[in-house]
């Protein structure tokens, strides 16, 4: 099965070259995200180098580490191979408007360079230039102007995603101002896997990111509490058995009620069971309806966790 169609496209029906090929907004969008886990992958390996330095050394200096390794990644993916390492993986490169299935010009990726990496890096160290600057009536209007600038250009990057989504041919507003647009790299050919098995994984991975959001709201420990005092209820045989015991001087406190271990800081409630602390405390502030789950006696109020004083025998 290729994924070559879509209706709206108005290069449907050339037959030759890949550039001809609708490239999946999908793909654009995982190569872009690609490109940013790499980026963030070469920083890491970079820092690890300063690790033993004194903490902090890297933070003056963030704006340039990051624009010299933009630089790096455009050395060797745009101007080398006219595509971004992501899009080498997604098996896609960028071609011009113009003419698809030609690369792109050196013009073109010295502007991409300017782009990517001179206004990234001004964005990061505007900040620190402009409160530098600011008893400078000049420089005060041009970073006036340049903050104005950038509100705009980001109205306009969201607008220009939103084409994108209608249309899958620019991702980005400096493709579009440049002119580029992703094709593929080499032509497609048949899937490896099927659409159905994709599906399903990603039905699994939704349902499990499903999960681990709702998991965390569900308090267990209350619901568990409910259920055993719902269905698994002391006997009337039970209190029976403590007042024997009783009887005979033998206090309950060789274990713990709730984990039957021997108790750790034992506690009591009232009746004549005994609990570790952590036991009764983090059960009864996860369910302030808990009761002790051999008598039911309830814990009604924290005060009413009392240590115990006596000897254990």
């Amino acid at each position: 099965m290729a994924a070559t169609t879509d209706s709206s496209d108005p290069n449907k029906g050339k037959e030759t070259g890949p550039g001809n090929q609708i490239v999946l907004r999908v793909s654009q969008l995982d190569s872009n995200q690609l490109d940013g886990e790499l980026h963030q992958l070469l920083k890491a390996q970079f820092q690890r180098i300063f690790q033993f330095f004194k903490p902090g050394v890297l933070a003056y200096i963030e704006p340039e580490l990051n624009a010299a390794l933009r630089l790096l990644m455009w050395q060797f993916s745009i101007n080398s191979i006219g595509a971004t390492l992501g899009q080498r993986i997604m098996n896609l490169k960028y071609g011009s408007e113009a003419t698809l299935t030609s690369d792109l010009s050196q013009q073109q990726r010295l502007l991409y360079a300017g782009i990517l990496i001179g206004a990234k890096w001004l964005q990061d160290r505007s900040a620190d230039l402009a409160s530098s600057t600011n008893h400078i009536e000049a420089f005060q209007r041009i970073w006036k102007a340049l903050y104005l600038f950038e509100k705009l250009l980001s109205v306009a990057s969201l607008v220009n995603f939103l084409v994108f989504l209608q249309d899958g041919r620019y991702q980005f507003l400096h493709e579009r101002l440049l002119g580029i647009r992703a094709q593929f790299a080499q032509r497609q050919v048949a899937r490896q896997v099927s659409f159905e098995f994709m599906t399903r994984e990603l039905l699994w991975h939704g349902f499990a990111e499903f999960l681990f959001f709702v998991l965390p709201f569900i308090n267990f420990r209350r619901v568990r509490n409910f259920l055993q005092r719902k269905l698994f209820r002391p006997s009337p045989t039970a209190g029976v058995k403590v007042e024997l015991a009783l009887r005979r001087d033998q206090r309950l406190y060789k274990e713990c009620a709730v984990c039957g271990e021997w108790p750790t800081t034992p506690r009591h409630i009232g009746c004549q069971h005994v609990f570790c602390y952590y036991c009764v405390q983090s059960n009864f502030l996860a369910d302030p309806a808990y009761t002790c789950p051999l008598c039911s006696h309830p814990v009604d109020d924290v005060t009413n966790i009392q240590p115990i004083t006596c000897d254990v025998r």
